[in-house]
């Protein structure tokens, strides 16, 4: 990367570089090729991205060639927009709106493709005092609100949607990006985080209302430093009830674990090996939860290892 920080760059650089020959982005250890004609992404990436290096000159490798374009069946049809990876389009068109979350869901594609002999697990992740909280959950328990709760405060994000684990040291290997906010949780986290920068929420997605939170300036500068997995904490939200929670085996935990896992059957023995093995010195729990501010107060006291 040519060592440019995408905040640099004006609004109008950002958009000639989408519509031109493409935004390189380093993104954790991956480098991203960006093209749009859109003219719907220049403002996210401009808010959200300003602290990663980028290349406006679309040089060198990247792992990803992104096309983010429109597209329409028929004249008389609304324009929609496409998302392309070399050729492969795991997605359908959507509204042109949703160019910025089709990207963002894109790029969590294409990270878990591209991770190769690493284990990719459906879950946020956090950091402190140099140790892992790996939260796995299905959609609705509350594990993107938690991060941002968490990111925002005294953690680091390591990523909202994939923990990957290098199977050679079973470190994590940090991909800091935006974080996903839905439905009542975007004002949840506005009202306890007022400074945050919080783009406008898009409405009416297959997700419904979401909008996404910018990652710290810190997270994504130590995005070299790769750390161990100390906690395992599936959390569940039920609105209304009282914070409980118990500790699990840890063969348990891994049991659960493997069913977030995005490619265990792929990896076959050798991920379940490294997988157990990432989580042999972990503290796993089950939570059940009513509120955010119960789980937060649970996790600061839980969930950190002493310095």
């Amino acid at each position: 990367m040519s060592g440019i920080l995408l905040g640099s760059l004006s609004d109008d650089q950002v958009s000639r570089c989408l519509a031109g020959a493409g935004l390189g982005l380093e993104i954790g250890s991956f480098r991203a090729l960006i093209r749009s004609d859109t003219g719907q992404l220049t403002a996210p990436l401009h808010l959200l991205y300003r602290d990663f290096l980028c290349d406006p000159d679309a040089t060198g490798f990247f792992d990803f060639r992104i096309n983010l374009m429109r597209k329409r069946e028929f004249p008389w049809r609304a324009w929609k927009v496409e998302f392309d990876w070399e050729g492969s389009t795991p997605f359908p068109p959507l509204p042109i709106t949703q160019a910025h979350p089709l990207f963002e869901w894109g790029l969590n594609w294409c990270v878990a493709t591209a991770s190769g002999m690493h284990t990719v697990i459906h879950s946020a992740v956090v950091e402190r005092n140099g140790l892992a909280l790996v939260l796995p959950g299905q959609p609705g328990s509350g594990k993107s609100t938690l991060c941002a709760a968490l990111a925002l405060g005294d953690w680091r994000i390591l990523s909202d949607e994939l923990t990957i684990i290098a199977h050679a040291d079973g470190q994590v290997q940090p991909v800091p990006r935006p974080v996903s906010l839905k439905g009542t949780s975007i004002d949840l986290i506005r009202k306890a985080f007022p400074a945050a920068d919080i783009t406008d929420p898009i409405e009416d997605t297959h997700k419904g209302s979401i909008a996404y939170a910018r990652p710290p300036t810190a997270a994504v500068r130590s995005v070299g430093e790769t750390v161990p997995v100390g906690f395992l904490v599936f959390p569940k939200f039920k609105a209304g009830t009282s914070l409980v929670y118990e500790p699990l085996p840890r063969a348990v935990a891994l049991a659960e674990l493997m069913d977030n896992t995005f490619n265990i059957g792929l990896l076959g023995a050798e991920g379940f090996e490294a997988l157990a093995r990432a989580i042999a010195g972990a503290k796993c729990y089950a939570v059940e939860y009513g509120d955010l501010d119960s789980i937060v107060d649970w996790v600061n006291s839980t969930c950190i290892p002493e310095c």
